[in-house]
């Protein structure tokens, strides 16, 4: 390195020193207080907590070297670009946003104050990642569908590296781990199937296949397993969501092509919660949908906007075991965070 290059990384280690002695307010706990729907005199279901974009948003502070990079990448380096998928451990202690525009999966520590923009490693293309998983262990899958493949990171890898399974890929978009199987469920697109593999990627079934009969699917997109080992999927181009039981045996459908609550236009994001609500994305719509175990819908939030539940074009959902719900809000370069405070039914 030069001298000039180093009287420079030596200014910006400087300027970065003293701005890191400033405090600054620390965000608190996701505890709600916010607009509830349906409002009143009705009895609310969903609050709105507040939203995020960037690590400053969760009270977290870069680390050194990352404001560095930051500072030689530019300011937005850990802003939001196009936020495809959120997940998180199951404690909501540690979030994950997948963010393929900007080429990393957003790692933020809530406990520890930590931040990290998740790349890939020397020598290996950018991610594109859509889709996220999160292991009981703190490990994080993610798709990638434009190279057809998976990454995953362990909770102290600096990187991503490639995660290898014996079937190839097409589209893998939607991803989700079940801990009690110790299953790796994906969605494959341009398959039109849902893929099991076990812990080292072994290939165990195909669910589904091209139509639009009870058990095949039409371009699904995201997945998800509830409490009870159901398998939901995302139908998205049959405009319907589908159950199948822990046996990759079909249980029964729910949803239509419409414009209307109750409908889909384009179904993406889904999960459920602790009561068993189902609660779907519809892009398109620009909707959060909340349906009960049988599909009947209970609530339907959004239209196009910036505000408070208003989204544009929203695309991924996840659910913490206490019921705080992310959504993936892409085209307003953020994540909302909403909690269901209605009844059990």
């Amino acid at each position: 390195m030069g001298t000039a290059a180093k009287r420079l990384v030596a200014l910006m280690l400087s300027g970065i020193l003293i701005s890191s002695c400033v405090t600054s307010d620390v965000v608190g706990p996701f505890e709600g207080k916010g607009r509830v729907w349906p409002a009143a005199p009705e009895l609310a279901r969903i609050e709105f907590v507040r939203e995020f974009s960037n690590l400053s948003d969760l009270g977290i502070r870069p680390s050194l070297w990352s404001q560095v990079l930051t500072f030689a990448a530019g300011p937005d380096r850990d802003s939001m670009v196009r936020p495809m998928a959120v997940a998180a451990t199951n404690d909501g202690g540690v979030i994950f946003v997948a963010d393929p525009d900007a080429n990393c999966i957003h790692r933020y520590d809530l406990e520890r104050r930590r931040y990290r923009c998740l790349v890939t490693g020397e020598g290996e293309p950018d991610i594109s990642a859509v889709g996220l998983a999160v292991t009981e262990y703190g490990e994080v899958f993610a798709t990638d569908s434009q190279q057809g493949r998976l990454w995953r990171a362990g909770p102290k890898d600096k990187t991503l590296k490639p995660y290898l399974v014996s079937e190839a890929l097409d589209q893998p978009t939607g991803i989700f781990w079940s801990s009690e199987a110790q299953r790796l469920f994906v969605t494959d697109t341009g398959r039109q199937a849902v893929l099991e593999f076990d812990r080292l990627g072994n290939l165990q079934r195909v669910i589904g296949e091209r139509g639009n009969r009870p058990g095949q699917l039409n371009y699904p997109t995201y997945l998800w397993g509830d409490s009870g080992h159901d398998l939901l999927v995302t139908d998205s181009l049959n405009f319907r969501v589908q159950r199948f039981d822990r046996d990759a045996k079909f249980l029964h459908t729910f949803g239509e092509n419409g414009d209307q609550p109750g409908d889909f236009s384009r179904p993406k994001g889904i999960a459920t919660d602790s009561h068993g609500h189902v609660y779907v994305i519809d892009a398109l719509m620009h909707m959060l949908q909340i349906f009960d175990g049988k599909g009947e819908l209970l609530l339907a939030i959004g239209e196009q906007g910036q505000g408070e539940g208003q989204f544009w074009l929203p695309n991924g959902i996840f659910i913490t075991r206490d019921n705080k719900i992310f959504v993936a809000d892409s085209y307003n370069k953020r994540v909302q965070v909403f909690r269901y405070v209605g009844p059990e039914s």
